[in-house]
C-alpha cells in the first residue's frame, strides 16, 4: 500500500490546485458562451481560449452551416480548451471529457499498459501519448473523476478503485476517413480470444522523491493506463489482472489496430456518479458498441 508522506502530500496539493485552475477555466468558458449567445447580432466573436487546433475550428465553423437554417447540434470542438502549452492536452468542461493525443507504438505482444507517456514503456503499450499523467490526473480530477486506491496485493488482494473512466481512440485511415473505436477493441484476452469487457478505474497513483530530492508522480514512469495490475497505476483495470495471473493475459489485438506511427487522439470520459469501492462485488463492464457517446465523440475533428 502506498502511503503519502508530507511531500507527497505538497505533491498531491500543487496538483489539485490545477485540478481547480481548471474548474475555475471551465467556469469562464461557460460564462463566455453565455456571452457570445447574447451577442448573436454580431459577426465575428473573439474566443478567448485556445482550441485544440486551428483547423478544428475551421472544419467544425464549415460543417455547423445548414441549408434550412436550423439550429445544428452543438459542436463539441468549439469546447475542447488546451491546458499547456507543451502538453498535447484539452477538456471540454461541458461534456467532461479530457482530450490527449499520442501515436500507434505496438501492434503485436502481450501487453501491461494500453496507454503510456511519450519516452516512457512503448514497449508494452499500444498507444504512446504526447502527455506526462500527471497533467492527466489533474484534468481528470477537474472534471468530476474521484481518485480511489491502485491495487494492493498484501495482507490480500485488493482492485484498484474510484471512478469509472472509458476511453476511446479516434484515428484517420489509409484512405484519409476518421475512424472511431472504443480502447477495448485494441486489445483481447489471449485465453478467450475477446476483446477487452471491462472499463478502466481511476485508482490514482502515488508520489514519491527522486534522488534530486524532488517530487515525482509515479504513473509519469510508463503507468498511465494499465492492463495488468500495478500499485503505481493511474488507470487500472477493476479486475485481478497481474504477471502471477496466468489465466489472463492480454495481447495487442493487431487486425484492429492501424499501422505503426499512425497519429490518434485519446479520449477518456468518466462516467458521472459511478465510483468503484474497495469491496464493489459488481464489477463494471465496458459501454455497449452502439452506446450514444460514441456518436457525440465521433464529431470531434482531428487536426490532422
Amino acid at each position: 500500500m502506498l502511503r503519502l508522506g508530507r511531500e507527497n502530500r505538497e505533491m498531491m496539493t500543487e496538483i489539485k490546485k490545477l485540478a481547480c485552475l481548471l474548474l475555475l477555466l471551465g467556469a469562464l468558458v461557460a460564462a463566455d458562451d453565455k456571452t457570445v449567445e447574447r451577442s448573436a447580432d454580431i459577426n465575428t466573436v473573439k474566443t478567448p481560449v485556445q482550441n485544440a487546433d486551428d483547423a478544428s475550428d475551421a472544419a467544425a465553423d464549415k460543417a455547423s452551416k445548414t441549408k434550412s437554417g436550423e439550429k445544428p447540434d452543438e459542436d463539441p470542438n468549439k469546447g475542447l480548451v488546451k491546458l499547456s502549452p507543451k502538453e498535447k492536452i484539452w477538456v471540454h468542461p461541458g461534456k467532461k471529457w479530457i482530450v490527449v493525443d499520442g501515436r500507434v507504438c505496438l501492434r503485436e505482444g502481450q501487453l501491461e499498459m494500453f496507454a503510456v507517456p511519450y519516452e516512457t514503456k512503448t514497449h508494452e503499450a499500444v498507444v504512446s501519448i504526447d502527455c506526462h499523467s500527471r497533467f492527466v490526473h489533474a484534468a481528470l480530477l477537474a472534471m468530476g473523476a474521484k481518485a480511489g486506491t491502485p491495487v494492493r496485493f498484501r495482507p490480500k488482494y485488493t482492485p484498484a478503485h474510484g471512478s469509472v473512466v472509458d476511453i476511446f481512440v479516434l484515428w484517420k485511415d489509409e484512405d484519409g476517413k476518421q475512424q472511431i473505436a472504443a480502447a477495448q477493441e485494441w486489445m483481447r484476452d489471449e485465453r478467450k480470444k475477446k476483446t477487452l469487457e471491462y472499463p478502466w478505474v481511476f485508482g490514482g497513483s502515488g508520489f514519491f522523491k527522486d534522488e534530486a530530492d524532488e517530487n515525482r508522480y509515479y504513473a509519469d514512469g510508463g503507468e498511465m493506463v494499465c492492463v495488468a495490475n500495478f500499485a503505481v497505476a493511474m488507470l487500472d483495470l477493476p479486475i485481478e489482472s497481474d504477471k502471477a495471473n496466468t489465466a489472463l493475459l492480454y495481447v495487442a489485438n493487431t487486425e484492429k489496430i492501424p499501422p505503426m506511427d499512425t497519429p490518434i487522439r485519446m479520449v477518456l470520459v468518466p462516467r458521472k456518479g459511478v465510483v468503484t469501492k474497495a469491496d464493489t462485488k459488481d464489477v463494471p463492464k465496458r459501454l455497449a458498441k452502439d452506446a450514444p457517446i460514441v456518436k457525440e465523440l465521433a464529431k470531434l475533428t482531428l487536426p490532422w
